[in-house]
């Protein structure tokens, strides 16, 4: 007994060691989002529905993009459990190549889709405040992508504190400017919703340039990029990873391009739904980034075992992080289903946005701990590089399952918008339980597999 409390034991210190500086990282680059939403919502309603439906847009990309730059981790985690330092320098400059050609891309979309707004069935006094606050908010995908080029290859190396540093200063740079145009104080103009745009968008650019410079300044990382230098861009090994980013950030694109659509699905509604939506959206997505946190720990210590072919360990890496997962999120889920009138009250005074998002509320307490589990098992099969499967999985759930689902009940039943809720923690649930089946099954196989080589060698 004692030695698998100490087996589980160093388990839960170094998965807790990985993953605290990148919870605190997610949280923080979150926390934009929210503090923008905190303030803006206190300015006016019409204001918070425009971000909740510019956001609602630009998440879409925004998390494909991070998705897609995650990609490189698990690669790089599993050459430096196998101590291939010149391909960790490959992996870095060619990650660079493609998501520099990956954010143009996206950009050209984004800049599309501005100029598409009016005819996405939103009130005409959103349009007007959301447009200019999604333009200033593509730019700043260009910054943070840079940021997270940099931050996921230092992650692979488990080096995770830097990011969290980066990100807390980006967001007291947010909310200073935030201060000051959105409501115009200290003689500035009074933008509104825009002066957050503007503050999103400098925040972003002092951690894009700032985690870059880290990486290729710092002592430590000159043995993890001995290969930078020499290193060609090659098609091959562009190929390799995109063969490893693109299905993670389509994964990552079909998710929350759901709650995307659901949130459009939502705003046909009405105002003030679209704007309690916007409230719950941005509260679920901090408790999202908290376990998005700890899966990418899971993700890089599954993927330095994967490197070393050690699958039982890897197994344990996995379930470990899952233990951690379930814990936050019932906390979670407990404090929106008693809080549930109170939380709201915080983004904004107006009683009928509250009464919405009260109720959205107690949905998203009910698919905590689904969520938790899906996106920790994700992170679990990314480290052992299966990323087709999950991607399948998410597809099914969402875009099958919950997105059908929802519109059905928000446009033909008495559930209104709620519907949307309910079709979402269905796909959560099945999502959860897909992925968790298969990691079990995986690891469970390839552990068998490999007892069986072993007998088979003895008895030779």
């Amino acid at each position: 007994m004692r030695k698998i409390l100490n087996k589980y034991s160093a388990h839960y210190q170094d998965t807790l060691k990985i993953a605290l500086p990148v919870v605190i990282s997610q949280i923080g680059q979150n926390l934009t989002n929210i503090l923008d939403n905190v303030m803006v919502g206190h300015y006016d309603t019409v204001s918070l529905a425009g971000a909740g439906f510019a956001n609602s847009l630009f998440a879409i990309f925004l998390v494909f993009g991070i998705g897609f730059a995650v990609g490189v981790t698990p690669l790089v985690g599993k050459a430096h459990g196998q101590k291939n330092y010149k391909e960790m320098g490959s992996l870095f400059k060619n990650s660079i190549v493609v998501n520099a050609i990956f954010t143009l891309v996206i950009l050209s979309v984004l800049l599309g889709l501005t100029t598409m707004m009016d005819f996405m069935g939103q009130p005409p006094e959103v349009v007007q405040v959301a447009r200019p606050y999604l333009l200033i908010n593509t730019f700043s995908l260009i910054p943070m992508m840079v940021f997270f080029t940099a931050k996921q290859f230092a992650e692979g190396v488990k080096y995770t504190k830097a990011a969290m540093y980066f990100t807390l200063i980006a967001n007291i740079v947010n909310v200073l400017i935030n201060y000051i145009l959105i409501y115009g104080n200290f003689g500035a103009p009074e933008m509104g919703l825009l002066g957050a745009g503007i503050g999103t968008f400098v925040s972003r650019l002092v951690i894009g340039i700032g985690m870059m410079m880290y990486v290729f300044r710092n002592k430590s990382f000159q043995l993890f990029l001995s290969g930078f230098a020499e290193a060609k861009v090659k098609s091959s090994k562009l190929i390799e990873q995109l063969k490893m980013s693109l299905p993670i950030g389509l994964q990552s694109l079909m998710e929350v391009g759901a709650f995307g659509v659901g949130s459009m699905i939502i705003g046909t509604v009405g105002t003030n739904p679209m704007a309690a939506h916007q409230i719950v959206m941005s509260m679920i997505s901090l408790t999202f980034m908290m376990v998005s946190g700890v899966a990418s720990a899971v993700a890089v210590r599954v993927s330095n075992f994967y490197g070393q072919d050690d699958w039982e360990e890897a197994r344990n890496a996995g379930f470990t992080g899952l233990v951690f997962a379930m814990f936050a999120m019932a906390i979670s889920a407990i404090t929106f289903a008693s809080f549930n009138h109170f939380l709201p009250s915080l983004y904004t005074s107006d009683p009928e946005v509250i009464k919405f998002a009260a109720s959205m509320l107690l949905f998203a307490a009910l698919f905590q701990l689904s969520d938790g589990a899906q996106v920790i098992m994700t992170g679990a099969l990314r480290g052992i590089s299966e990323v087709k499967m999950p991607t399948l999985i998410c597809f099914i759930s969402y875009w099958v399952v919950a997105l059908p689902m929802g519109y059905i009940l928000t446009t033909s039943t008495d559930w209104s918008f709620l519907g949307v809720w309910i079709g979402l923690t269905s796909g959560l649930t099945l999502s959860a339980g897909l992925l968790f089946a298969r990691f079990t099954w995986k690891t469970k196989h390839e552990i068998e597999r490999r007892i069986e080589v072993k007998r088979e060698v003895v008895n030779a």
